[in-house]
């Protein structure tokens, strides 16, 4: 699997959209790594871990396949992880050609409302191109990626039964909304490698932790919300680095995770006075990495 971090900021970025602090006027004179945009990941290059207002500058920035994602995971209803307005346009009359028919997007049934109002304010909905698919926590059920890979006759070359890679996705209840059950965080497996995307959440809630135990199997790549990374609280809604060091140990103490996975600490807020420099050296000292806009991870 692979994975691109496209955006690894919470909301308002940094630097801050309206916001001159020490840490937001030194990233915009740094530059580089210390800027970062509204958290999003691509897998694969064909599902799209979260569909912010910053998906359109992503794809500018990045040139990932976008026009060919099929599956869209969305954690939850802000509107720097569901952006609906922009999911209409790829609506009948707005795309003159597009090399995928359908795209399919999974949510809570709080995402869907807001999926439901975009096509309400565009007057029309049209299924054919894009779709909703409500799920909850403690579903599992299987997304489509890209193509199967093919020799010169067209022929399957990686085992698949199929023209579309399978994947299978889990669903998690996540400490962040108004209610359980309306935020969730995601799982994703090709039957060989699995990835753990878990953003916007703070500490799990007991249900989480019981369910990860439950479902089992092995984490090889796993992305935390570290929103308060080094100087940050924690708060109910979000966790800083110290939670994340502690959601570690806890996976490898329920034998989800070991010395292999890949763990990452993502999804920054300037309120957490921390550098990318400062961030990506405290990480390295604990075996984390620290996400940037553009890492890209092969697992």
């Amino acid at each position: 699997m692979k994975i691109k971090q496209l955006g690894t900021a919470a909301a308002e970025r940094i630097p801050g959209i309206f916001c001159e602090c020490d840490l937001c006027r030194h990233a915009a004179a740094a530059g580089g790594k210390e800027i970062r945009t509204q958290c999003q990941a691509i897998v694969d290059d064909a599902i799209l871990l979260d569909f912010p207002g910053d998906t359109y500058l992503h794809y500018l920035r990045d040139r990932f396949p976008l026009p060919s994602v099929r599956s869209v995971l969305v954690t939850h209803w802000h509107s720097d992880h569901f952006y609906g307005e922009d999911v209409a346009y790829r609506m009948n009359g707005y795309v003159i050609s597009n090399p995928v028919r359908h795209m399919e997007v999974y949510g809570s049934e709080t995402v869907h409302g807001f999926h439901e109002r975009a096509f309400f304010l565009e007057q029309r909905h049209d299924e054919d191109s894009v779709a909703f698919t409500t799920v909850r926590p403690g579903d599992d059920f299987t997304v489509c990626g890209g193509p199967v890979d093919t020799d010169e006759s067209g022929n399957a070359v990686d085992g698949g039964t199929g023209t579309l890679r399978k994947y299978r996705a889990h669903a998690f209840e996540a400490a962040h909304g108004h209610h359980a059950g309306d935020c969730l965080f995601y799982s994703l497996t090709d039957g060989e490698r699995t990835l753990l995307y878990a953003h916007d959440t703070g500490w799990f809630p007991d249900v989480t932790w019981d369910e990860l135990a439950r479902v089992g199997g092995h984490y090889d790549y796993v992305s935390l919300d570290c929103n308060h990374a080094l100087h940050g609280s924690s708060l109910s809604m979000h966790m800083n680095f110290e939670d994340n060091l502690r959601a570690r140990d806890r996976m490898v103490e329920l034998g989800v995770a070991d010395e292999r996975t890949i763990f990452v600490a993502n999804h920054f807020s300037h309120n957490g006075r921390t550098t990318h420099e400062e961030m990506a050296e405290a990480a390295r000292r604990e075996g984390f990495r620290c996400a940037w806009d553009g890492m890209e991870v092969e697992f």
